[in-house]
């Protein structure tokens, strides 16, 4: 069980919160759906870890990001008019460019170029990988980006989305490594998938809860959920944990070049973004609807969900819909579910109220591993997945097979990624 004090560590990212030092002298943080940063187009405000900055891709198709206010007199730069590959405050004209240099200023007289140089402007480095924009809030000089199973070949035939979730961001996390709720949470979802015949493995025995095995690696966690099949065989579903804010789960076709992926960017205490999608290395890969269940639905492009209200009207639950046979009332995204659910759970759960069960083997060692990271970190040392370790720090993909009696799972994991 985490106590009260565990459960402050665990959560907390703004200020000099222990997470979120770490989070920021550690690892790249996702901000932004790469196409949703367009040239030419208006500053995006971006709030992560408590603290709010603005992002806008210049006319050379850089992206740059900053402390939200102008260093001049601090107005808001998502007010910034946008010009080339700089961003003009539209206070006094000061003209920022996608470097964070200062490069105009009209309200200095005299020598105003060398006035220029000398103002400091908060920016941080920005890289686009697997169709999102990342950002190291570690200072000016970046370490290497990890290897990502969603990245370099399998990013042409990706689809990503992106949510908002008003609450932490470890019930997010925790919900991803919980392949426990699946059966019960998703049922009607999955009763869907598999008359449409889109996943070779729903047919399998997932109502019922799972035995998890976990292994602590390099970069985080490899949880491995176990279910018998009805021909006597063991179904393995393997999700990989890229601490602290990236997994990656089986999609449902047994295919080792496809997923599905989750990225979390902590907004603050009590909020978090969500990026999720699908990924292959087939163009025909992907499913049609994307996880729209409601073919109705036309999901905002900035908040793929929608979820809105609060426990007063349940959070837009559809009763109608559960008499009719939905089992959550929730009809119009897979998502919907999942982030309803941890939405309800309080702004921040409170972990010490808990009593866990035996298939929440994962989320109990994902727990212990970040607590343990937060040690390591706060003793001066580099917690697993560090992107300041020397060498790239790499993210195996998720895997799901069937195997029969005797077999080893770990023996057929090797084998997969050797792929």
């Amino acid at each position: 069980m985490v106590t009260k004090a565990e459960n402050e560590r665990l959560t907390r990212v703004e200020g000099d919160a222990p997470m979120g030092r770490m989070i920021r002298e550690n690892y790249w943080v996702p901000f932004a759906l790469s196409s949703h940063l367009v040239a030419g187009e208006a500053p995006i405000p971006v709030r992560l870890l408590g603290e709010d900055y603005v992002a806008f891709r210049g006319e050379n198709g850089a992206i740059g990001l900053f402390d939200e206010h102008c260093p001049h007199r601090r107005a808001s730069l998502t007010l910034a008019r946008v010009e080339g590959n700089g961003m003009r405050c539209i206070y006094h004209g000061w003209k920022i460019d996608v470097a964070g240099c200062v490069v105009d200023v009209p309200t200095q007289a005299v020598r105003a170029e060398q006035f220029a140089t000398g103002v400091q402007v908060v920016h941080f480095p920005v890289r686009e990988v697997g169709g999102l924009a990342w950002v190291w809030l570690g200072g000016s000089d970046a370490p290497a980006f990890p290897e990502l199973p969603f990245a370099g070949a399998v990013e042409d035939n990706s689809w990503l989305s992106v949510s908002v979730a008003p609450c932490n961001w470890l019930q997010g996390v925790e919900g991803t490594i919980d392949s426990a709720h699946a059966g019960t949470l998703h049922q009607t979802w999955l009763q869907e998938a598999a008359r449409r015949q889109d996943n070779s493995h729903i047919g399998l025995a997932l109502a019922g809860p799972p035995s998890y095995e976990t292994e602590s690696a390099p970069y985080g966690l490899q949880a491995v959920a176990l279910r018998p099949t009805v021909d006597g065989r063991t179904y393995a579903r393997v999700t990989q944990f890229f601490m602290p804010l990236v997994c990656v789960v089986p999609f449902g076709r047994a295919r080792p070049q496809e997923g599905s992926m989750f990225a979390f960017a902590p907004v603050d205490d009590q909020n978090h973004l969500l990026f999720y999608g699908y990924f292959s290395d087939e163009p025909q890969g992907l499913p049609v609807d994307m996880g729209v269940v409601n073919p109705e639905y036309r999901p905002d492009p900035g908040d793929f969900t929608g979820v809105r209200g609060d426990r007063h009207n349940l959070w837009g639950q559809d009763r109608t819909l559960m008499r009719a046979g939905h089992f959550t009332g929730f009809g119009r995204t897979l998502l919907e579910e999942d982030i309803v659910v941890q939405t309800s759970m309080g702004g921040t759960l409170d972990r010490s109220k808990e009593f866990l069960s035996s298939s929440d083997v994962a989320v109990a060692h994902a727990r212990r591993i970040l607590l343990d990271a937060l040690t390591t970190a706060e003793a001066g040392g580099m917690p697993p997945g560090s992107a300041r370790t020397p060498r790239v720090v790499r993210m195996p993909n998720a895997l799901e097979f069937v195997y029969d009696e005797g077999v080893d799972w770990r023996e057929m994991v090797a084998q997969l990624q050797a792929v």
